[in-house]
């Protein structure tokens, strides 16, 4: 009995100390978390493309490559989308003025209306401006506070490929390794755990990043077609945004509205319908397509993870908490079953 509790001590007393040295070096462990996100989800892109290469080249030769093409791919497609975004960012920065000029114009015309049937609005006008320049000027130095956060993650991501590499090359090794810790009676079960967190998580972030590719091109080319502003920008505001199911695209599609509006109401309304066609296109055809049944998750358990992913963590969070809850749902179907040995 007192061996017992002496044991049962000792474990309390390790994970005390464990947890401590958690919480002393919380950031180092997040920066080093980060980059092991990051070297996982470069592994999960090119996993398919190295499992191809492999059937002719040996395991590094084949990583390499993947990794090599997958970087050419994206470098190709900034280098072509980053002249023409940033200038039409920078129209859409210099027709907010108009914009909100042309709401004012609007009001006026209310006021005059309502003001001939005994009503004033212009306490309302006053106070709507004054929350619309405010927040003008919060979302102006929330973007560039966002700006600066990007720069530093991706600065923070410097040993994301070197770490993808590795992961691709050695990843059945590392298995093999990480099987060996545990106790043999354990070891089934674990693998079984193991490859279904990987093949859920791997799967979902593939399928999630063409479905958000595939959103932000079918929005950008809908809105050029309509004749909005901006229409790349939004395009890619838009693409951006799908990773935040249900939320996302509502608050992406916000601007896109407003930018129209100014056009005329007609213009919004084409707007708004191309937004909302591109929407039922992602749920009714993108999504089953690319996203199979086995990744995908119930509306209900979707928007609850995003909100806690945001409430925890903000706009990261909302991205990551999908991710995190299939890699769990993997983990726990692949415990199911009794312990093996």
């Amino acid at each position: 009995m007192e061996r017992q509790q002496a044991r049962s001590r000792r474990i309390w007393l390790a994970l005390a100390a464990l947890a401590a040295l958690i919480w002393i070096g919380r950031h180092a462990l997040a920066a080093i978390l980060t980059q092991l996100a990051g070297g996982y989800v470069l592994m999960a892109a090119a996993l398919p493309l190295c499992r191809m290469l492999e059937k002719r080249l040996p395991p590094g030769a084949a990583a390499g490559l993947s990794l090599l093409a997958l970087g050419l791919a994206a470098a190709g497609l900034l280098l072509g989308l980053i002249p023409p975004l940033l200038r039409q960012v920078r129209q859409l920065a210099e027709s907010v003025p108009g914009l909100i000029a042309w709401a004012g114009d609007q009001l006026e015309r209310l006021q005059v209306v309502l003001k001939g049937r005994g009503v004033d609005m212009n306490p309302v006008r006053e106070a709507l401006f004054e929350q619309i320049s405010s927040r003008a000027g919060e979302a102006v130095s929330m973007a560039a506070e966002l700006a600066g956060r990007a720069a530093q993650a991706v600065g923070k991501l410097f040993l994301a490929p070197l770490i993808g590499f590795y992961l691709l090359r050695d990843r059945r090794r590392i298995a093999s390794l990480l099987t060996l810790l545990l106790p043999v009676r354990w070891r089934a079960r674990a693998v079984r755990a193991a490859r279904e967190m990987r093949r859920e998580t791997a799967g979902f972030i593939r399928g999630q990043l063409l479905v958000s590719a595939a959103v932000g091109a079918l929005t950008a080319a809908g809105l050029l077609l309509a004749g909005t502003p901006g229409w790349l920008a939004l395009g890619v505001l838009m693409g951006v945004m799908e990773l935040v199911p249900y939320v996302g695209p509502v608050l992406a599609g916000i601007p896109a509205v407003l930018l129209a509006l100014r056009s005329g109401v007609a213009q919004a309304v084409w707007t708004l319908l191309i937004l909302l066609a591109v929407q039922q296109l992602e749920g009714g055809v993108l999504s089953p397509r690319l996203l199979s049944g086995a990744t995908r998750l119930h509306p209900l358990v979707v928007l609850l993870a995003v909100s806690a992913g945001g409430i925890f963590s903000g706009a990261l969070g909302m991205i990551l908490a999908l991710p995190v809850v299939v890699s769990v749902r993997g983990a726990l179907r692949g415990l199911r079953g009794p312990y093996a040995g």
